[in-house]
């Protein structure tokens, strides 16, 4: 004998999870259909593309925090500033109480840390990674 708000919480679960698959169901045949009629205008304009060697791009989500540009550009100013190089760690509690993001959660600081990451790693011929007994800092170049 199952318990009666269980059953009815998982059911409603149920419903609302349905709903959203038919939902991208539905998006993703209009999506193919949006596809297959720029593949046919792309061909009226050059016979000879073939759009099945198009790579496909991987949408990014933009960050919540930071506006474009503005991680990096937070990056440099703080390690303009630093005598020697930085951690990441470090770096993104510096840029967090600029950004007045509240650290309250080692979670949030993980988040921000690989944003910040992301900056690093895009920014090589700007920024220098050191390495010294395991542990990564940064520094301008």
């Amino acid at each position: 004998m199952a318990e009666r708000h269980v059953i009815g919480a998982l059911r409603s679960k149920r419903a609302e999870l349905a709903g959203m698959l038919r939902q991208l169901e539905q998006q993703l045949v209009q999506q193919r259909a949006n596809l297959a009629h720029l593949d046919a205008t792309m061909r009226l304009f050059d016979p000879d593309v073939r759009p099945k060697d198009i790579r496909a791009k991987q949408p990014r989500e933009r960050n919540a925090w930071f506006r474009p540009g503005e991680c990096l550009r937070l990056i440099y100013d703080e390690l303009r500033e630093a005598a020697q190089p930085v951690t990441t760690r470090e770096l993104a509690e510096r840029i967090m109480q600029v950004k007045a993001i509240p650290g309250a959660d080692d979670q949030r600081r993980e988040l921000v840390q690989k944003t910040l990451l992301g900056s690093l790693n895009r920014a090589k011929q700007t920024i220098a990674r050191v390495e010294v007994a395991g542990v990564v800092s940064w520094r301008l170049i």
